[in-house]
């Protein structure tokens, strides 16, 4: 029998909008263990996993990639999950003798899963990634063959423009290069946390950007001319506020570090209702650079977005 689990949310989306003046920083906060994963919308929760289902079947190739090197930090990610989850929402996850069950809701049928990874055909954080919303990536640490932090696995579903492909193995550094200020601003503070952050504890942050597609999966191919011309008029209704959420944890035996990924999609016309969201969005999209509007991909939204949010 599914469980009668309350599907509405009482908890408003993330408003990660920069203080003026703009500066980029890591903005990290440090988030109790029963915050590792966020679980608060029932209904997205189980749009996003039957989403992250269709993709993993119609190109799991693109969403799952893992160096040899990563496979003990990935086991080491998986044991933790399958100990964190039904510890912190034991309605929704429960362990059943060498399995894990999702336990079923109105609009979700639930599932379980095999955690022998002796007789399943998972790689351990493919199958890890398979039971949260969060997306999952694992930094390595410098070794012989990279001078720095690297990208050694990933389950990317939902990916912010970027491709998990053009990624892997890539140091933080290169991967970062296309982030206006971060070579100036942001380099060597990254680093040096990676370096000195302690095993065990938890820190988030956020990025936001504004969107005309709230698919999901955002991998940079879709290009093109937008369809409908943003206006003051439509912007509410066409436009969608799209926060990442990332945590990071150092694994205490491999020495990795885990970022998870959780995508929150709002339209514009639903952020308005919150208290203080309207000004201070403005003053983001006004105390942006023009480099990272043209980053977030901003740049020929903002006039549309600015004239909707004067209406307030």
């Amino acid at each position: 029998m599914k469980k009668n689990i309350n599907t509405k949310s009482h908890k408003p989306p993330h408003f990660p909008f920069e203080d003026p003046p703009f500066r980029l920083s890591m903005g990290l906060l440090k988030v109790p263990e029963e915050e590792w994963f966020e679980i608060f919308d029932m209904q997205e929760r189980s749009h996003q996993l039957a989403e992250k289902r269709k993709l993993l079947a119609d190109c799991h190739q693109d969403i799952f990639m893992a160096h040899p090197s990563s496979l003990e930090a990935s086991k080491e990610v998986f044991n933790k999950m399958v100990e964190h989850l039904p510890a912190v929402r034991p309605d929704l996850y429960s362990r059943t003798g060498d399995g894990i069950k999702l336990e079923p809701y109105s609009g979700y049928e639930g599932e379980e899963w095999s955690t022998d990874l002796k007789t399943n055909r998972f790689h351990p954080l493919d199958l890890a990634a398979r039971w949260v919303q969060e997306d999952l990536v694992i930094m390595l640490p410098p070794d012989k063959n990279q001078s720095g932090w690297w990208l050694g696995a990933g389950s990317v579903a939902f990916p912010s423009r970027w491709s998990l492909k053009e990624k892997l193995g890539r140091t933080m550094d290169m991967i970062h290069a296309p982030v206006p200020f971060y070579e100036e601003q942001l380099r060597t503070p990254t680093n040096n946390f990676l370096d000195q952050m302690p095993s065990g504890e938890i820190f988030s942050r956020r990025n936001w950007s504004i969107h005309d597609d709230p698919t999901l999966r955002q991998d940079g191919t879709r290009q093109g001319k937008r369809e409908i011309e943003i206006t003051s008029k439509n912007a509410g209704e066409k436009l969608w506020l799209r926060v990442e959420r990332q945590t990071l944890r150092k694994l205490e035996m491999t020495g990795a570090v885990l970022f998870t990924i959780r995508i929150h999609l709002r339209k514009l016309k639903h952020i308005v209702q919150f208290e203080g969201s309207v000004g201070r969005l403005s003053q983001a999209l006004s105390d942006l650079p023009p480099e990272m509007h043209a980053y977030k991909q901003t740049q020929t939204l903002a006039d549309s977005v600015q004239a909707y949010l004067d209406q307030f």
